[in-house]
Parts: structure tokens; sequence; C-alpha cells
């Protein structure tokens, strides 16, 4: 009888742990770590006759002419002009596809939003940026990247004094 009982308590423990060992692997320890929809780098978005994937997105204090940032950090000061580089990869719509990034401060209210259209067709860097001449106030924002309404990643930075 002891047997029996034990048993389904065995696989029932074996399946907890399989299933909060599953769950610990996918958790994102690093806060300015790019994220993005579905927890992995390169969430995918369908469109029209094919799909764009983010493969990265990096911060920094100023671009080259290939749109790739040149000096990469998460920590700006508050007189910087920040910069996003948004690596895409994949086969949009045919032409092009949307490319939205929306700036938004700690408390979620949004500094600026711009979009961009890109061709498509393999590895892309779009470049987007934002500046306040007045200064930014000191605490954390985030980069929200988007196409087609969807959330493709996320990538938090700092501004402090």
């Amino acid at each position: 009888m002891i047997t029996m009982i034990r048993r389904p308590f065995v696989c029932g423990l074996q399946l907890a742990v399989a299933l909060f060992l599953s769950a610990a692997c996918g958790k994102k320890g690093n806060d300015s770590a790019t994220q993005t929809a579905g927890g992995s780098i390169g969430a995918t978005t369908s469109t029209a006759t094919g799909s764009v994937r983010v493969a990265d997105v990096t911060l920094g204090r100023s671009v080259g002419t290939d749109k790739k940032v040149a000096d990469a950090t998460d920590t700006f000061k508050p007189s910087d002009t920040i910069y996003a580089s948004i690596h895409t990869t994949g086969r949009g719509n045919g032409s092009s596809t949307p490319i939205t990034v929306r700036w938004t401060f700690q408390d979620g209210q949004q500094v600026e939003e711009r979009s961009e259209t890109i061709a498509t067709n393999g590895d892309a860097y779009t470049e987007f940026h934002v500046s306040k001449p007045s200064g930014w106030p000191a605490g954390t924002y985030t980069v929200h990247v988007l196409t087609n309404g969807q959330e493709l990643a996320t990538k938090n930075f700092t501004v402090a004094k």
C-alpha cells in the first residue's frame, strides 16, 4: 500500500521540479539586456509574404555611417543624445516594413515615438535617436521596438547625473 502511494507522489514531485527548472531557465537576470516578445532574442513578426526578426538592439552616444552604434552603453548623462541601432533580419512584405521605436520613462510615460520604413532583404540596421536640450531626468528608460503594432524587442537604459 505504501508503494502505491509513494509512486504517484514521486511522479508528481518530478513533474513539479521539471516545470520549475524549465521556468527558471527562461528567466532573464540582466535588466538592461535586450528582451523580445516571447522571451528570446530575435522575436519574429509575420508580414504579408514573409517575416522580420529583431536580432539586436544596441544603444550608444553615436552611430557610424553604417547605422551601427560605435560606442555601446546602457548609461547616459542628462545632456546626451541617445542612439538606438536596430538590427533586423528576414524578409518583409516584398518591398518594405515599418519599424517603430517608442521611448518611455520609468513611469510608463512616452517620451517619443518614431517610425521608419525599411527594405527587408536580409540584415538591416536602422538608426533612431532622441535628445532633450534641457536635459534628461535621471532614471530608467526603455526602448520598445515594434512592427505592424507588435512589440518585437525592448531594451532598458539609465540616465544618471
